[in-house]
């Protein structure tokens, strides 16, 4: 039952993405989020180019999200697309799962650690610094899992 409610949520969050990274960035910087994020030097941590990149994909599917997270700790700029296709390994940040398991993953009750760890979840960048953030980083992948 908890599978076939997952898949619908999916499949009904998918519209709600559907070219609009602009709502997760928005969702993301009226969220306590942020602060923490300059709280813990996260933020600053942005290899001298003034903001660090994240991008989401949905695998299987062509929607993506990136977001440039300024050092004021809130997203600065979102796109629909890939922007960057160059990420800095150390300071940038790339996500990848499919929409089931973002799904999963808005509704908070299995966290980043459980995708990662059964392969839901395909992460690149900085894993230390995002251990040391994973209250941040968390509500991070909710506020994406209830938008894509």
């Amino acid at each position: 039952m908890k599978k076939l409610l997952i898949t619908l949520f999916a499949l009904f969050s998918i519209n709600v993405f559907a070219g609009n990274a602009q709502n997760i960035a928005d969702r993301f910087n009226a969220s306590g989020t942020p602060a923490k994020l300059i709280e813990s030097g996260w933020a600053g941590n942005d290899g001298g180019k003034g903001y660090k990149v994240l991008q989401v994909i949905v695998k299987g599917s062509n929607k993506v999200a990136e977001l440039h997270i300024g050092i004021n700790g809130k997203a600065i700029a979102a796109f629909d697309n890939i922007k960057t296709t160059e990420l800095d390994a150390d300071v940038d940040y790339k996500m990848t799962a499919t929409a089931e398991d973002w799904a999963d993953m808005g509704t908070g009750e299995s966290g980043p650690m459980y995708h990662m760890s059964f392969g839901g979840l395909s992460f690149e960048g900085p894993m230390g610094e995002a251990m040391n953030n994973m209250g941040p980083f968390a509500s991070f992948l909710i506020n994406i899992g209830k938008n894509i």
